[in-house]
Formats: structure tokens, C-alpha cells, sequence
């Protein structure tokens, strides 16, 4: 058994006619997990409202957020003593909670590509649900009352199972949904430098470090159920409890905040920009561009300055030039060796000193940037700085 701290009340429940206390718990804890729950599940009614079920990524994220509910849902059930009460309704939350990984890695997928649809090929990611589904109902909903109830009271933590290998394999789960879901932003990170000019809002960086730190909370968990079953290591479940309804609170609240600013400012790429994409990532081309093919590029460059257009893109650029945009990637990847982004950026910090170098009257730093193309600050600050190993003001004042 575990020891509990904290303000505490019990109920009564019997084992072969032997009355046996379970504790219950009525602290902050209680109500951090009660308040995910209701997060999640309120966040979830918006978002089968009318007007943003019929996006893939709405839908998926309802999936996201009511694992999570279902997974706190068993800590507050466990933490108040109502687990112990109901034995048949333990692990619920548990096994709805081996929904959230794979739901997690598709939403991740469909904020990547406009039109992505669930297709008969994701189905194979609820084989963990599935798996898990089997493996609880032969280990302990079949089992009878007076057994359920002795494995709740044996466990380490709500929803956790008393066999190791079973927990190390729900850990694995989590952390390989995860650590791949991460791997798939990072690529899709690099890629979009080789269709647009503008990558900040294209990047997901805030979900890259969203799942970057669930990750890390998952293998804290991993490291503490190693600590419980290896070493026989335990703490107060109070104070897991209070971390672990924190942590949820806050995950769901940036989830949604930061995935509802994603969907105004970037709704993923589109059939053309995705088949660019992977056209570029399956290139074997070993023949490099021709002379003609670069100074035609830098012409045009340098004589219409397409790259202060803000937020120029490759196919835009192929079009005002009357050619693909696979050969433009093709020219600007292979001839100059650098990605769309980068490219673009070297003409825009170019044009950004000359504006500097003119010194025109009352115009600012921020005009510059605006002048020039860019329309971030950092970026433009980061992206001098590594052209010209120095901030746009000391540029300006270098020989003031």
C-alpha cells in the first residue's frame, strides 16, 4: 500500500468480510484534476460545434482532449476513494488515455497538410488501443470483485498497472508517439524553408516544445514507476497527483491556445506545396543547373525584386518567371545550394543594407525591415546579424 498525506477522508469497502479503508483525498490536487477534466471536456464541446467539427484537425484534437479528460478522470476518481468503491470502472480512464499518443501524432500530421484525411491506413494506430483493450479486459475485468480490488489497492498510482511490463510497455507508447511526433514537425520544420520566404508562423515551433515537454513528463513517469517496481522507491501520491493535474491544466490550455492561432495564421500546405515537398525530399537529381538557369534566376532577381513581397513563395516566384516550380527548387537547391528561405533572405538583407547604407532621413530600423521584405523583427535581427556579423543599428552607426 501506499501512504497518503494531506487532508484525508476514507470509505469502507470488505474483502471476504473484513472492512479494509481506502483513503480520500480532498486537497488542491482534487481540484486541479477536476478542473482539467472540465477544461478538456468544455474546450471539446466547442470544438463539435457547426462551424469547427468539419475540420480534421478540430475532430482530432476532440480526441486529444477527452483521452486526457478520461486519463485525469481516473486520478480524481482514485484520489476521492470512488475507485475503490466501483472497482469495475477502474481503469477506464487508463485505457482511454492509449487513444491520446497515436490521436496526438495524427493531429500533428494534419496540421502539416491542408487536406489531410483520415484514410484505412491510420487505422493501424489503434492497434495500441486495441492491444491494451484485450490485455486489461483478460487481466482484471474478468477477474472478481474481491481481486480487482486487491490489485487497486496495490497499485503505485491511479490507472497504473501492478505488472511492470505492462506499465514500461504504456510508457513506451506515450514516448515513441511522442519522440516521432516531434521528429515529423522537425522535418517538416526544415521543409518548409524550401517553399516559402515567411516560415515563422509555418514552423509550429510552440507544438515542436508542447510535446518536446510531455515527453520529458512522461519519461519522469517512466523513471518513477522504474524507481516504485525496481527499487521500491514510493512517495506521497499527493504531491504526484498535484504535479500531474498542474501539468494537464497547462497542457490542454496551450494545446488549444496555440492550435486555434495555428489554424488563423496557417492552415498547412497545400496539394501542390506538399507534392513539392516530397519531390524534394525523393530528389536524386545528379546533374547540377546550368550558368543560364542561375543568371537567369539572379536577372530577375535583382531587376524585379519579387523577394519584397513579404510572403513570396517558390510556386509564386516560379510563376512570375514562366517556369515550374520543381525546376526553381531545382535551380535555387542544386546551383546556389541553399533552401527557398535562405535564398530569398540573402537578397532581402542585401537590399536591407543598401537602405542602412543610404542613411535616408527619419527612416527607421523597423521601416527597413518592412522595406526590405521581412516582416518579424527576430527574423530579420537573426537573419542580419548572420549575414553581416552585426545588429542593423550598429550597421547603421558603424561609421557614424
Amino acid at each position: 500500500m501506499v501512504a497518503f498525506s494531506g487532508w484525508e477522508r476514507y470509505s469502507r469497502i470488505w474483502i471476504d468480510g473484513e472492512e479494509v479503508t481506502a483513503p480520500m483525498q480532498i486537497d488542491v490536487s482534487n481540484f486541479l484534476l477536476a478542473a482539467s477534466v472540465t477544461q478538456a471536456v468544455v474546450l471539446s464541446v466547442f470544438l463539435v460545434l457547426p462551424s469547427n467539427i468539419g475540420q480534421t484537425s478540430n475532430r482530432l484534437l476532440v480526441v486529444v482532449l477527452l483521452s486526457i479528460a478520461a486519463g485525469y478522470a481516473e486520478m480524481l476518481l482514485y484520489s476521492a476513494g470512488l475507485t475503490a468503491r466501483h472497482p469495475n470502472f477502474a481503469y477506464l480512464g487508463t485505457l482511454m488515455s492509449v487513444l491520446q499518443p497515436p490521436a496526438i501524432y495524427l493531429y500533428t500530421k494534419s496540421l502539416m497538410r491542408r487536406d489531410f484525411a483520415i484514410k484505412p491506413r491510420h487505422w493501424v494506430h489503434l492497434l495500441p488501443f486495441c492491444t491494451a483493450a484485450v490485455v486489461f479486459f483478460f487481466a482484471y475485468y474478468l477477474q472478481p470483485v474481491e481481486v480487482k480490488t486487491e490489485i487497486l489497492l496495490e497499485q503505485d498510482l491511479p490507472g497504473m498497472p501492478t505488472s511492470l511490463p505492462l506499465a514500461l510497455v504504456i510508457h513506451g507508447v506515450f514516448l515513441s508517439y511522442l519522440i516521432y511526433s516531434v521528429h515529423s514537425l522537425r522535418r517538416f520544420a526544415a521543409g518548409v524553408k524550401d517553399i516559402f520566404s515567411d516560415v515563422e508562423s509555418k514552423q509550429m515551433s510552440w507544438l515542436k516544445v508542447l510535446l518536446s515537454g510531455y515527453a520529458v513528463i512522461w519519461t519522469v513517469s517512466l523513471l518513477y514507476c522504474l524507481a516504485f517496481y525496481v527499487f521500491k522507491c514510493s512517495t506521497e501520491i499527493d504531491y504526484v497527483l498535484m504535479i500531474s493535474g498542474a501539468s494537464g491544466f497547462l497542457f490542454i490550455n496551450m494545446l488549444v491556445i496555440q492550435a486555434l492561432k495555428q489554424s488563423a495564421v496557417f492552415s498547412g500546405l497545400t496539394n501542390e506545396e506538399a507534392g513539392l515537398l516530397e519531390e524534394r525530399e525523393a530528389d536524386k537529381e545528379t546533374v547540377l543547373p546550368t550558368d543560364e538557369q542561375k543568371n537567369c534566376l539572379e536577372r530577375f532577381m535583382n531587376s524585379e525584386k519579387p523577394f519584397l513581397n513579404a510572403n513570396l513563395s517558390v510556386n509564386q516566384l516560379a510563376k512570375q518567371m514562366g517556369m515550374s516550380p520543381r525546376d526553381l527548387s531545382f535551380v535555387i537547391n542544386h546551383g546556389f545550394e541553399k533552401n527557398f528561405f535562405d535564398f530569398v533572405g540573402d537578397y532581402r538583407i542585401r537590399h536591407a543594407t543598401e537602405l542602412l547604407d543610404l542613411r535616408q532621413e527619419g527612416k527607421t530600423i523597423l521601416e527597413v525591415m518592412l522595406d526590405s521584405g521581412f516582416n518579424s523583427k527576430s527574423v530579420f535581427n537573426t537573419a542580419f546579424k548572420q549575414k553581416t556579423g552585426m545588429t542593423p543599428t550598429q550597421y547603421r552607426n558603424r561609421n557614424a
